[in-house]
């Protein structure tokens, strides 16, 4: 997991090329201003979906994790909390990996953070993550998901 800056899409080019033209491209438009629904970069190299979601208590969501994408979540309104913890700690698996949909959700515990403004959160495929979680009051979360195809 990393948390980082998108003013600085360059200082991320040890994770490759796709990744810094992912952030530059947030860097280059007013994240605020992309439309909802799934926008494309590059293909299936590259897209990310603007999505409203309400968020949830730690314990009604479960860790997710990914084979073929990087995640980064970038919070455009509303209190969000990611949980994060690596793959290898989670206690079980409750929903086996689905590869048409690259994801498997495991139950576990892990630690959460929260995303200032203008900052993202990138989960490698070791990282178990649970995006979407609130701990001070339930509401409504304006956000982008980008894929990045490792």
């Amino acid at each position: 997991m990393i948390l980082g800056n998108l003013k600085h899409p360059s200082h991320y080019s040890g994770l490759g090329e796709r990744v810094v033209k992912a952030l530059q491209f947030m860097n280059d438009h007013d994240p605020a201003t992309l439309p909802l629904g799934k926008n494309f970069i590059d293909g299936e190299n590259i897209y990310f979906e603007v999505s409203e979601i309400e968020s949830a208590r730690p314990d009604q969501k479960l860790f997710e994790a990914h084979k073929k994408y990087l995640d980064i979540h970038i919070t455009l309104e509303g209190e969000e909390f990611f949980g994060q913890a690596m793959l290898n700690t989670m206690t079980r698996e409750a929903k086996p990996y689905n590869p048409e949909k690259d994801s498997a959700y495991y139950e576990g515990e892990g630690f959460y953070l929260q995303a200032p403004k203008g900052h993202f959160v990138l989960f490698l495929p070791e990282d178990a993550h649970k995006p979407g979680v609130f701990f001070n009051k339930q509401g409504r979360i304006k956000k982008i998901v980008m894929k990045i195809k490792i």
